[in-house]
C-alpha cells in the first residue's frame, strides 16, 4: 500500500504551498506545490498524480514533487477527483478535466513547460488526457508502474478465486454490476478482488469496496481504462519506469508493452529499477534520482510546444 511521506523529503531550502484548484465542471481539487526559495527553479515543473485511492501527500508523487524540487525544479502533487475513498464511486473519463486544471494552474504560475508524472492507475489517466487533450504546455510524460490494459486483464484478478474458469468470475461481477445499475443502484458499494487475492493467504488489502458504476467505468466491457487504446496516439516524449518486484498486477512485461505502443512519441526512454516494488519503498531516492536526470534531458532538449 501507498503511505504517507515523511517530512526528510522536505528540503529546508524548498517552500511547500497547500494550493487548490477546480476543474471546468466545478469539482475543486488540492495539492502540495514545492519550489526552491533560495535559487531560481528550472523553466520545467514536474506534475504528479497517484495511483488508485492514493492522494497528493501518499506514494511516490508524495516524495518526488519535493524531491525534484531540492534539484531546482517545480514539484506539484495534485489529487485527482478519484483520490482516496472517493475512487469507491469514480468514473474514469473526468480524470482528463483534473489533468487539465493542474496544468493551468501551472501555466497561470508561469510555468512554460510541464511533464507529467503517472504512477499505476494514473498511467493510463495521463495517457488518455495526452490522446485526447494534448496541450503544447506538456512536454512529456513519465510513466511508472503502468498497465497495459487494466480493463482487459481485469479478469485475472480471479485467478487464485476461480481457478477452474477466472473469467466466469470476472463475467458474473460484470452481469451484477450492469444489473445494479439498470436498476438505478449503481452507487451501490460491492466488494471486488483486488490484485490477485489468494484464499490460501488472506490480505485484506486484495478486497475493495467499488460502486457497482464504478467497476464498469474502470473494468467494464466498454472502458476507456486501457493505456493500449491512448499510446499510439501520444506525441510527446516518454518515460517508461518499471520495477523488478512484482508485487501488484504492474509487471515489467507490463512496462515492454507500454513502450512498444509508443508510436507516436518522439523517443521512448525506459528504466528498470531493480529490486523495487511498486511503491518503491526503500528506493525512494532512486526514483527522485531517475526522474530528475530524465527531467535534466527533457529541459536541455524539448522547447515548449515541441510535438
Amino acid at each position: 500500500m501507498s503511505y504517507p511521506v515523511t517530512s526528510k523529503w522536505l528540503d529546508p531550502s524548498v517552500r511547500a504551498e497547500f494550493v487548490a484548484t477546480e476543474a471546468s465542471d466545478g469539482v475543486p481539487l488540492h495539492g502540495a506545490y514545492y519550489v526552491s526559495e533560495t535559487t531560481k527553479p528550472h523553466d520545467l515543473a514536474l506534475l504528479a498524480y497517484h495511483g488508485s485511492g492514493g492522494t497528493f501527500y501518499a506514494g511516490p508523487c508524495g516524495f518526488l514533487a519535493p524531491g525534484v524540487a531540492s534539484r531546482g525544479y517545480v514539484g506539484l502533487s495534485m489529487n485527482l477527483r478519484d483520490h482516496g475513498r472517493y475512487h469507491d464511486r469514480s468514473t474514469f473519463e473526468p480524470c482528463e478535466l483534473d489533468i487539465a486544471a493542474a496544468v493551468s494552474f501551472l501555466k497561470g504560475r508561469g510555468i512554460e513547460r510541464i511533464v507529467l508524472f503517472g504512477h499505476s492507475l494514473s498511467v493510463t489517466q495521463i495517457a488518455y488526457y495526452l490522446a485526447r487533450n494534448p496541450d503544447p504546455a506538456v512536454v512529456g510524460a513519465i510513466m511508472s508502474g503502468g498497465h497495459w490494459d487494466l480493463a482487459g486483464d481485469k479478469w485475472q484478478a480471479w485467478l487464485k478465486i476461480r481457478p477452474d474458469d477466472p473469467h466466469a468470475g470476472y463475467d458474473e461481477m460484470i452481469a451484477r454490476c450492469q444489473e445494479l445499475v439498470a436498476k438505478g443502484r449503481g452507487d451501490e458499494l460491492i466488494i471486488v478482488p483486488w490484485w490477485m487475492p489468494d484464499p490460501e493467504h488472506w490480505n485484506p488489502d486484495h478486497y475493495r469496496p467499488v460502486a457497482a458504476k464504478t467497476f464498469l467505468s474502470y473494468y467494464g466491457p466498454d472502458s476507456n481504462d486501457r493505456a493500449c487504446k491512448w499510446m499510439g496516439q501520444i506525441r510527446v516524449p516518454l518515460y517508461i519506469v518499471t520495477h523488478s518486484v512484482v508485487d501488484t498486477f504492474a509487471s515489467p512485461e507490463m512496462a515492454e508493452k507500454l513502450r512498444a505502443g509508443a508510436t507516436a512519441a518522439p523517443f521512448v526512454d525506459f528504466v528498470n529499477i531493480e529490486g523495487s516494488g511498486h511503491f518503491y519503498k526503500g528506493y525512494e531516492q532512486k526514483l527522485v534520482d531517475t526522474v530528475v536526470a530524465w527531467l535534466d534531458k527533457i529541459r536541455t532538449q524539448v522547447p515548449a510546444g515541441a510535438r
